[in-house]
């Protein structure tokens, strides 16, 4: 197997901040600091809940009924629903700023509960 260089190591190990950009040009001006709050708080809870798993013994997760590793369950897992959130803030600009944050909390609350079930896989 081929290793990879420390810039490739570090990139695959932090290119889910990629959504930080998306997020900036896609959402309307005032909610962008929300919503990339929103997704930074989404990548640092994926990283979170890896360390867990592999500071209680299961690096590959508690069932072990998966054979990709639960950092990449966590990040399609978390990216499909910061790109739901993405498509939601976009699609609604007027929306009062107390809604969007309910909307933002909810659906972090909800990412992490499905990741947290899918790396148990």
């Amino acid at each position: 197997m081929q290793s990879l260089s420390l810039f490739e190591a570090y990139f695959w190990e932090w290119f889910d901040l990629l959504w930080v950009p998306v997020t900036f040009l896609s959402v309307p001006k005032g909610y962008r600091i929300k919503a990339i709050l929103f997704v930074l708080a989404c990548v640092f809870m994926l990283r979170l809940q890896v360390e867990l798993f592999e500071a209680i013994g299961f690096p590959h997760g508690l069932l072990g009924l998966m054979h990709a590793e639960p950092f990449m369950r966590g990040v399609i897992c978390y990216g499909v629903f910061i790109g739901l959130f993405l498509l939601l803030a976009h699609n609604s600009p007027g929306v009062n700023k107390f809604v969007f944050m309910g909307a933002a909390l909810t659906l972090f609350i909800l990412s992490f509960c499905l990741s947290t079930a899918i790396m148990l896989l």
